[in-house]
């Protein structure tokens, strides 16, 4: 581009005139650049731009619904397995062996000779505890006491 006159005109490659305001191009002489040669748009064209980007618009939300009846399958199947894998009968779980408390007894002693051995001792004490609502070791003889069912 070649700018005569300081304040005149501006003569370019494309033969584009347009104002100069301080020696620089208007900013709408890129504007009419581009407008030169490019498509005119029409209510045919923008009719069909339109149903495309609504026939885009509907494939993705059908993706999206896809996807996010994927999510609630997989969430489903998950909690069910949970469930499954879970299920116990709580009067099962909650009922046990009675024990009486004899002389000497303490709580890791019945731990040890009425639980398998190879559970831990500490988690059958806690659920001994746990069971019978003791707050300390000290037990009485006489007492009875619930032994829980421990799985494995």
């Amino acid at each position: 581009m070649r700018v005569t006159g300081g304040e005149g005109r501006v003569t370019g490659g494309e033969g584009v005139r347009s104002r100069v305001h301080n020696g620089l191009p208007s900013v709408l002489e890129g504007r009419r650049r581009a407008a030169v040669g490019a498509p005119r748009a029409t209510w045919a064209g923008a009719r069909a731009d339109a149903r495309v980007r609504r026939h885009r618009r509907a494939r993705r939300l059908a993706g999206l619904a896809r996807f996010a009846l994927f999510l609630f399958l997989i969430f489903a199947a998950v909690w069910a397995g949970v469930r499954v894998a879970n299920a116990t009968d709580e009067s099962a779980m909650l009922s046990g062996r009675t024990y009486e408390v004899r002389a000497g007894d303490t709580l890791w002693q019945i731990a040890t000779e009425q639980y398998d051995g190879t559970l831990d001792p500490r988690a059958v004490v806690y659920e001994i505890r746990e069971a019978n609502g003791l707050h300390g070791a000290l037990l009485q003889p006489g007492e009875t006491l619930t032994l829980p069912y421990i799985g494995p």
